[in-house]
């Protein structure tokens, strides 16, 4: 008589099972990426984005030189 401790009663290695779960897990990856592509973010890249400083863009000039006396006053 068993109890439930024979290996071959377990749905993990080999049953019908562990096909389902990796055929929906596949599925799920799938359908992630696909929305990625997509440009749909998730709630947590959201929070990163608004929680991370932005670079700020170079000013106008990348050779002007601020806050130097090399200019002659006008």
């Amino acid at each position: 008589m068993s109890f439930g401790n024979n290996p071959a009663d377990s749905t993990g290695a080999g049953g019908t099972n562990s096909y389902e779960s990796r055929d929906w897990l596949m599925a799920n990856a799938e359908a992630t990426r696909a929305a990625r592509l997509a440009g749909h973010k998730s709630p947590f890249r959201r929070l990163l984005d608004r929680v991370r400083p932005h670079r700020q863009e170079p000013a106008g000039d990348p050779q002007s030189n601020y806050g130097t006396t090399d200019d002659p006053p006008r």
